[in-house]
């Protein structure tokens, strides 16, 4: 499956906020808009490769406990748990194909469902997303597919200047993720999307095991000291200088190239 690695979406109460952080600490972040349909607002950092980090909030309760899109609904049951990584998303080009490719491997699609917003220049933003339905009986949770209104070259144009930050260039390389079952779920990350056997190691965070999609590294995690299958830790690296960032549930590690 030819996917690309999009976005991680941090949940927050306050998306504004998180920007301020982030702008302090050398980065290159903005006010991204409302999605009236969802009850929900965001702010965005973005990096090389058209990978960014969403901080995402809800601003009407109501509208996003009954909107009925997956995403939203486990923003709602995350809000449960607090603040933190929620989900992570990758991109493709043929979201069609995608959904075929689930069909044939076992998995159902859910979707795919459109989504918009209007930028603060007045452009209104598409696209498409699509879902997995959840069969893993709690033990970890699936990622999501998106596909863009505006091709790649587009995107990459609007966005480069968005892409430079003070603090060093920089690229989102992996994502520390948390299961209750690392077999179970490093057999269906392997299934979904057709990888070799994973490279095992031990960081700071504990053992892992690591899978190689979409050009970045996801890195599994037994949850034996907590009962969560939430993303909990973010890598970006290129930066001149090496720092830990914690911020509203969510730790962002720092580093050089």
């Amino acid at each position: 499956m030819n996917v690309a690695f999009d976005h991680l979406i941090h949940l927050t109460e306050r998306p504004e906020q998180a920007k301020t952080a982030f702008e302090q600490w050398g980065f290159t972040a903005i006010h991204g808009g409302r999605h009236p349909s969802w009850g929900t607002y965001n702010a965005l950092c973005c990096f090389e490769h058209l990978r960014y980090i969403e901080w995402i909030g809800i601003a009407d309760e109501q509208t996003a406990k009954t909107c009925g899109n997956p995403l939203i609904d486990q923003l709602v049951a995350d809000r449960q748990e607090g603040n933190g990584f929620s989900q992570f998303a990758f991109r493709t080009n043929n979201i069609g194909a995608v959904a075929a490719h689930l069909k044939r491997n076992g998995f159902t699609p859910i979707g795919p469902l459109p989504g918009s917003r209007e930028r603060d220049d007045g452009k209104r933003l598409t696209w498409s997303m699509l879902f997995i339905e959840d069969d893993t009986d709690g033990a970890f949770r699936y990622p999501f597919f998106i596909q863009w209104g505006d091709g790649d070259d587009v995107r990459m144009n609007e966005l480069a200047p968005l892409m430079h930050h003070r603090i060093g260039a920089s690229s989102l390389s992996s994502i520390g993720v948390y299961t209750l079952d690392l077999r179970r779920a490093i057999d269906a990350y392997r299934r979904l999307f057709g990888l070799p056997v994973p490279r095992f190691g031990r960081d700071e965070a504990g053992a892992y095991a690591e899978l190689a999609v979409g050009g970045i590294a996801l890195c599994f995690y037994e949850a034996d000291h907590r009962p969560s299958t939430r993303p909990f830790l973010c890598r970006l690296v290129g930066m001149q200088e090496q720092r830990r960032i914690e911020i509203d549930g969510g730790t962002y590690i720092v580093s050089r190239p």
